[in-house]
This record gives C-alpha cells, structure tokens and sequence, in this order.
C-alpha cells in the first residue's frame, strides 16, 4: 500500500473550513479549555451502562490499529460494555469534520490535523494518542549512500506535493546545514515507493516507515535509510490520535463515560498486543486486507513504536509536545492561527494519571 492519504491533508483543510461556521452556529466553544470541559464518569452505575460508539477510522484498517482491533478481537469493548462500530472514511474530509458536527461519536485522525481544526473552530478535542510518534519519514533507497542528513548534498528527494512535507524538508535541509541548491527536489506525487524503486530519486519524504519502509525492503532486499521526522529537526508528534466532541463532553455525562471507557479499553488492548506480537499479526490478517508477509514483518515492528517510552504511559498525551508542534507549524505557515495545544488536547479520560 501506498499511504497516499497523506493527500487527504489538503481536502481536510478544505472541509475544515467549510464546515467552520456550521459549528460556530452549533454553539461549541472552541476556544474552551479541553482540561475543563468534561464532567467525569459518575460512578460504577455509569461505568457500566451500555453504550453504542461510531468510531471513524482515518484510513482503512492497518497497522496502526493493531491496538484497537487487539481489543475487538479480545472482548475489551464488549468487557466495558461497548458496543463499537469501527468505519473507513468516505472522503478526505470525514473523520475530524464528522466528530465536530456530531455525525460520528470519535474519530481516529492525526495530531496535525488538530490544529487545522482549531484553526477552523471545529469543537474537537484529542482525549488519547493511538500511535504516539511520527510516522512520517525521509526514505532513502538502499542504493544510497546516506548515513547523516548532510550526506543528501548532491542528492535528489521526491516529495508529495502536500505543504506539511514541504515543511519537513525544508526543515531537514537546515538540521543538515544545506540550502536548497544542495539537494534537487521532485514532486513525485504519491508515487513514493515507485520513484525509489527506479531511482527517480534518491530518497522520498511522505512515507511511512512501517509501511513505504518495509515494502522497499521487501521489494529490495535490503532495509532503507530511515529518518523519522523527529530526527530531521522537526518537533516530536503524535501521529494518531483519538478524536472527540468537545461540546458533548462538557453536555453529555453518558458520553463522557464512554469515551472514558473507550479510551481505557484502547490502552488495554495496546498493551495487551504489545505483549502478544504473533496474536496481533495474526488478529490484524483477520481485520485487513494487506498480504501476510508485509504484516508478519509490519505489525510486530508498529508494535515497538507503540510501546511507551520511559517514563510514559500508553496513550498519554504530552502538552507540551502538543504545543511545540504547533508552534512549528505556524512558524512554518502551516497555520496562521495561534496554537493552543491545552484546547485541542487532553489526558483527562485516560484510566490513571499521566503526569
């Protein structure tokens, strides 16, 4: 598979901001704090109460969603009494819209597409990471020799098209001290693994590297290069994220106890996967399309990249992260609001503490 929904960026900013004055006519807050919108769960009576949650997915089923399909196949939602309904989005600009017009209860989507959204006063808010670090990298081809950033001088890199992974180029290119004229620069559109593939380019930014990555190395033989864009001088981010409706919360008793409820079943099911690479391969070859092999190798490899580092829990989210991101977006005109990360996100429905 070829991650081309990165392509869904430029839709989704769009959408957002089509939809902006429909939410403001709702009546949400957006400029609410996340921390202070949403009533706890009250007590075991709540807790346990049935509860039916629509849940769009940012893309169809894959690896990133080891964890919440580790918990569907396991009986964790039926467990907390959840009766969950997991859908690939029809269109680019679907899941965070969705959530924010109250067409669907949650959606998966992406850390970024938070400040769009804030951007846009979609009433949205992240109550949990799902994949806790960028995904997002620079490829490069096994055919070339690069070892450090610098070493792209005098090479080529393909990118996307999509502003983002402008943004994380031009990036890398000052982390490794080179200007512009050093390295040449190809829209190879989505056609990433392609243009490495028949070296078109040396290296590609827009893939992911528990996807592009680990279909080069199976079509090659040989891993790929890769730089994470946390290493290319970009802040660190949460590639996915749960999404809720952030007027619900602070309106909605019910459904603030049963996102608290997901949310804890989703960290149950990460951890319990993380435990069990050979049962979530096995689990996520039920729930996908994709062949055997790529997820045999896929899969357990997803699996270390959710894996909390130290001094962290499963699904916590780090505001000040959150915030440093943001901040680099508007400084590289991704946005032109300013961004308030304590608004858009919030660990106040994890199941302990995260600080």
């Amino acid at each position: 598979m070829n991650r081309s929904g990165r392509m869904w960026k430029l839709a989704l900013i769009a959408g957002l901001a089509l939809v902006a004055a429909a939410c403001s006519d709702s009546g949400g807050d957006s400029t609410s704090s996340a921390s202070a919108s949403a009533p706890a769960a009250s007590g075991s009576e709540a807790t346990a109460a049935p509860a039916e949650l629509t849940v769009e997915l940012d893309w169809v089923p894959n690896p990133d969603h080891v964890g919440l399909y580790y918990a569907e196949d396991k009986g964790y939602f039926v467990d907390a009494n959840l009766t969950v309904s997991f859908h690939p989005p029809s269109n680019a600009a679907d899941p965070i819209k969705l959530v924010g017009l109250d067409k669907v209860d949650l959606a998966i989507s992406y850390e970024p597409e938070m400040f769009y959204g804030q951007q846009n006063g979609l009433p949205v808010v992240a109550v949990a990471t799902v994949v806790p670090v960028p995904l997002n990298s620079l490829i490069v081809s096994p055919d070339a020799t690069v070892t450090q950033l610098s070493d792209l001088s005098g090479k080529s890199v393909g990118v996307t098209g999509i502003p983002s992974d402008d943004a994380f180029y031009l990036t890398a290119l000052k982390t490794a001290g080179l200007s512009e004229g050093d390295v040449t620069k190809v829209n190879v559109g989505f056609n990433l693994v392609p243009s490495l593939l028949s070296n078109k380019v040396d290296a590609v930014i827009g893939g992911y590297r528990n996807v592009e990555a680990i279909q080069v190395e199976q079509e090659t033989g040989t891993p790929p290069t890769v730089f994470p864009a946390n290493e290319l001088g970009v802040p660190t981010y949460a590639e996915l994220v749960v999404v809720a409706n952030t007027d619900r919360l602070a309106s909605d008793a019910a459904y603030a106890d049963a996102v608290t409820r997901f949310v804890a079943t989703l960290v149950k099911g990460t951890d319990a996967a993380i435990a069990d690479p050979t049962g979530a391969t096995a689990v996520m070859k039920s729930a996908t399309q994709y062949e055997p092999k790529f997820l045999e190798e896929s899969v357990p490899y997803t699996l270390t990249l959710l894996t909390p580092a130290a001094g962290t829990k499963t699904g916590c989210i780090d505001a000040a992260a959150w915030q440093s991101y943001g901040d680099w977006m508007k400084a590289n005109d991704l946005i032109t609001s300013t961004p308030d990360a304590a608004a858009i996100a919030s660990d106040q429905y994890m199941p302990y503490s995260c600080s």
